[in-house]
């Protein structure tokens, strides 16, 4: 496989968990998240940077309103190439989507879905929060992303800022896709989320068939897992413990 990853070893479990990262990410902004829940539940881990991210290959150029949905058949891609058979999603804002589209359009595949900061649709307040993000680039501050995803990392933030204030992405949604999720899933929101309110995690729970639990977490913005790491750590934990 051409994509960058990392595995997370555990001879105690044959289930996976998959690590699907943020719009801006890549496996080292997870920092140690992964490793953590995945020695709490004696599971597996596999952390990838998607096409264009990190130290992947690929290109983020002109980018399309289908791209979460590309995703999540690249995620399929690394589904076949590992043969997982029992796996758990765990996606974090354009990750949780991804996550989600894809428990949709593969029902039968993931054992279990966990987002953080997932996208449902697109809002006035995503709008808001990625148009106030734009500055940031042009006055140098998001100069940390060079770290991560080296000289494209201003590739990087435009093909995340631009599609989600453009115009063909305004009417966003992955309803269709929540209605054929059947699996049991997590859904994890900060409740001063920048890029999305908490109508996100409702209208996910109230779509999908499958049983869904929330966790709305308090003084939290967009990445719960960092801010607030040993709440969301614990609700995750119990979460897959309690799987059947």
């Amino acid at each position: 496989m051409k994509l960058n990853y990392r595995n997370i070893e555990s001879p105690a479990s044959e289930t996976t968990i998959i690590f699907l990262h943020e719009g801006l990410g890549c496996i080292e902004m997870w920092r140690d998240y992964p490793e953590k829940l995945c020695k709490a539940t004696s599971c597996k881990g596999i952390v990838y940077d998607r096409s264009g991210y990190g130290k992947s290959p690929g290109t983020l150029v002109d980018r399309k309103f289908d791209y979460l949905h590309l995703a999540a058949y690249e995620l399929h891609e690394v589904v076949e190439y590992f043969n997982l058979k029992d796996f758990i999603l765990y996606g974090h804002s354009d990750g949780g989507s991804i996550a989600l589209i894809y428990a949709g359009l593969f029902s039968d595949k993931p054992r279990a879905v966990i987002t953080e900061a997932a996208h449902a649709f697109n809002e006035a307040v995503t709008i808001k929060g990625v148009l106030q993000a734009r500055p940031l680039l042009e006055e140098g501050k998001m100069e940390g992303l060079k770290k991560y995803h080296g000289e494209r990392f201003v590739e990087v933030f435009y093909a995340w800022n631009n599609i989600w204030i453009s115009d063909s992405f305004k009417n966003w949604s992955i309803e269709s896709e929540l209605r054929k999720v059947s699996v049991p899933n997590l859904i994890i929101q900060g409740k001063n989320d920048q890029y999305g309110t908490l109508r996100q995690v409702e209208q996910i729970c109230q779509l999908t068939k499958g049983e869904s639990q929330s966790l709305k977490v308090s003084n939290c913005g967009h990445a719960p897992y960092k801010e607030r790491t040993k709440e969301v750590l614990n609700c995750s934990i119990k979460f897959i413990n309690e799987l059947n």
